[in-house]
């Protein structure tokens, strides 16, 4: 078994002001990271695929955020990881969905070739790797879904409140 991270935050674009004030608060971003220290984490944001960290969430004032560690399959972290080299790899490629970001908040699912959402990457990547079994598509969450969701997942080992 393996552990994974998933890394939810507040940030304070623009973009994430609106669906903070629409969605009734929470998380704006999330995030994932292939270990449990959540040193190195995988995301989009408006400049497209992205490799974050937690200094570099630091440095953009996050102050609150929400660590959930997941313990999953060796064969799920495989497929896991291959996915995000794939992003990693050709990250050129990937670019980020605003439309799709303000469809999912609609309950729209949408899905456009090589371009993608902060929540939307990370449901995706759990669900091709058959990390963790979601029950809508991935399109369909934003930050707060994953979080809801994934508090009543079993592979759910631990939770950190604001390690940023």
């Amino acid at each position: 078994m393996k552990t994974i991270t998933i890394v939810l935050t507040k940030y304070s674009d623009p973009l994430s002001n609106f669906f903070y004030l629409m969605s009734g608060g929470g998380y704006t971003h999330v995030s994932l990271s292939l270990d449990d220290a959540a040193e190195t984490m995988y995301s989009f944001n408006f400049k497209g695929f992205c490799i974050e960290s937690v200094e570099k969430h630091r440095r953009r004032g996050v102050t609150k955020s929400l660590f959930y560690r997941l313990q999953i399959s060796d064969t799920a972290y495989e497929k896991l990881s291959e996915y995000v080299q794939e992003f990693i790899d050709n990250r050129v490629d990937y670019r980020y969905t605003k439309m799709g970001a303000i469809l999912c908040f609609l309950r729209i699912p949408f899905k456009w070739k090589d371009h993608y959402f902060c929540s939307q990457f990370v449901a995706e990547a759990l669900t091709l790797a058959g990390a963790v079994k979601l029950k809508m598509l991935p399109s369909l969450y934003l930050p707060n879904h994953l979080k809801n969701e994934l508090a009543y997942s079993l592979q759910l080992r631990n939770v950190l409140m604001n390690p940023v």
